[in-house]
């Protein structure tokens, strides 16, 4: 009996070890659970809607009621036909003369803040950014009413002058508004590109006795040669995607580019969803090459002149001639933020457009105001805004984080595939994008319908905001050491608690700085939104692009500075967030 009650006693427990992976195991199941939802995610918002129009550029019938078979023949009928080959060669030069403008301009301007001595740096730096603030639409808008051929208040100066009028509804007024869109782009990636630059070699060649001019001509743009053709190429994809230039400032003149086309042929009755699809596929397939050229441009440059040791980017003593670079900056600020406000402001307080006068100064209200907040339909579409894009910005910000995470922090098999799906819609242009999602949601077999609904403007947004979410929280993340992380694993910590108490706090900036731009860029955003809104899901960008189509100048102007009073007030907060978390929270 004593050796039968001796022998349980003397087993001992379970090794500690299988408990210990066990428990080990679970900690680690929320990464790769986290990981397989954040890859369909990912995946599904990138490829399902592209490869969607790729199967109705093939079909005979796509949504039609009458049998379908695959087939080439819109890709015959639409590569073949009238007009066509004029098509691509008008996108092509309005696309390429943007690209070049925007760098050219902002490339010049980032320069002027980063290399040289020019005054009021501060002023300079604000002046360049504040244009991201106004949406491209009333960009849009406000320089169709300054160049109004007949009311326009600067062909009036023009006429005043004797000289002649500037036909805002033309290729070249197309070009010089979608250029004060983008520009504000070209100079942030311009910005980057110098102030990495180490100066030591514009330096020594200097010191050899080679002229200034040469110097920047042989060493300076050599070395920010990838960053001018990757701003470049994104200047292309974006103007080559944008809906609202075209279509308001082309379309009443006949001028067709690619977006301008999609748009018609989806608004015949039937749609031609067919041709519609073919264009899209044709401006991805620009893009891809764009892309690939770039890369490869990239690869091939010598760009690695960051030593550490002694690094300084050199400032250019400009002399007197440095109130010339302030002037500069004055001016495009003036050019991209006060004229087009201003026009706005104006139009927006008077009951029928006029241009600005002593007479039209004694019709001035706030009627317009009134009409907007006794609107439903126009109230509608600031809550519609405010959801999509406040959503979208939640959205992207936690997806990306999660993403950027398991790409950087982990060892896990396919996680630079993960990273690679996160980034392909930076090469689809917003307006194929919203194609894509459209037909995925007409034809797809799902319990819900999405379409008619907020939750497919989010998914376009979302989708769209990926690429920079992963640009900006990605450096951030990868700035942290590993060792915290390990740290609060050996004290206990799970996961989950790790992640939100260490990488959270000291990525809010990064989080912060995903959150606003994805924000902003869905409450601009209308290349996508213009296919896939519905009577009840209109936005603001849709809504004035549909009051301005109905002539309602006014209303529309009203409701710009609305919008832009709106963003203002997201950044701020944004702002103030930002300067009172972050490290301060890791406790």
């Amino acid at each position: 009996m004593t050796a039968v009650t001796d022998a349980p006693e003397a087993t001992p427990a379970p090794p500690p070890a299988p408990a210990t992976r066990h428990r080990r195991r679970l900690r680690v199941e929320p990464r790769y659970l986290i990981l397989a939802v954040a890859a369909v995610i990912v995946a599904y918002l990138a490829i399902v809607p592209l490869g969607t129009m790729a199967v109705a550029s093939l079909q005979s019938s796509f949504l039609g009621t009458g049998p379908v078979t695959w087939t080439f023949e819109h890709y015959v009928q639409t590569f073949t036909g009238a007009g066509f080959g004029s098509l691509v060669a008008t996108s092509f030069e309005y696309a390429i003369a943007v690209a070049a403008a925007a760098v050219v301009v902002g490339f010049g301007l980032a320069w002027l803040v980063t290399r040289t001595n020019t005054p009021a740096k501060g002023f300079a730096r604000v002046a360049a950014l504040v244009p991201l603030i106004i949406p491209g639409i009333l960009n849009t808008v406000a320089w169709a009413l300054l160049f109004s051929p007949q009311t326009g208040p600067l062909n009036g100066v023009l006429r005043a002058a004797h000289l002649p009028v500037f036909d805002i509804y033309s290729l070249l007024g197309m070009i010089f508004v979608q250029t004060t869109h983008v520009t504000p782009v070209a100079y942030l990636m311009g910005v980057a590109a110098f102030t990495s630059m180490d100066s030591s070699l514009e330096e020594a060649a200097l010191g050899s006795g080679a002229r200034p001019a040469r110097v920047f001509r042989t060493i300076t743009l050599k070395l920010v040669r990838p960053a001018i053709l990757s701003a470049a190429l994104l200047m292309f994809i974006q103007t080559i995607s944008t809906f609202e230039v075209p279509q308001l400032l082309g379309v009443p003149n006949h001028i067709f580019v690619f977006v301008s086309r999609m748009y018609e042929a989806i608004q015949s009755f039937p749609a031609d969803y067919g041709t519609v699809a073919v264009i899209g596929i044709f401006v991805l397939f620009l893009a891809a090459v764009g892309l690939t050229v770039s890369r490869w441009v990239v690869r091939r440059s010598p760009t690695q002149t960051v030593t550490g040791k002694g690094f300084r980017p050199k400032v250019t003593d400009l002399g007197r001639w440095r109130w010339l670079g302030f002037a500069a900056f004055a001016l495009f600020f003036v050019v991209t933020v006060v004229l087009p406000l201003a026009m706005l402001l104006w139009s927006s307080l008077l009951p029928t457009y006029s241009p600005p006068s002593v007479q039209a100064l004694k019709t001035v209200s706030f009627k317009n105001y009134s009409t907007l907040f006794s609107s439903p339909s126009l109230l509608a579409s600031v809550k519609n805004t405010a959801i999509t894009a406040l959503l979208a910005g939640v959205i992207v910000t936690v997806l990306t984080a999660i993403v950027a995470y398991i790409t950087i922090k982990t060892k896990i098999r396919g996680r630079f595939l993960l990273d690679g799906l996160a980034t392909v819609p930076i090469a689809v242009p917003s307006i194929v994008l919203g194609v894509g999602v459209l037909y995925w949601y007409l034809v797809a077999p799902l319990p819900f319908h999405l379409y008619g609904s907020l939750a497919i403007l989010v998914i376009a947004f979302v989708t769209i905001g990926l690429p920079y979410g992963m640009r900006y929280i990605g450096p951030g993340l990868a700035q942290i050491s590993d060792e915290l992380e390990e740290a609060a694993s050996a004290s206990g910590a799970g996961w989950f608690h790790a992640f939100r108490r260490i990488y959270v706090p000291l990525l809010m900036p990064s989080l912060l700085a995903a959150f606003l731009y994805t924000t902003i860029v869905a409450f601009r955003e209308i290349s996508a939104a213009i296919f896939l809104y519905s009577q009840n899901t209109e936005v603001m960008s849709v809504q004035i692009y549909n009051l301005w189509s109905s002539g309602d100048y006014p209303v529309v102007a009203a409701l710009g500075i609305l919008m832009v009073v709106l963003l203002t007030i997201v950044v701020a907060i944004v702002r103030l967030i930002g300067g009172r978390v972050g490290l301060t929270e890791a406790r």
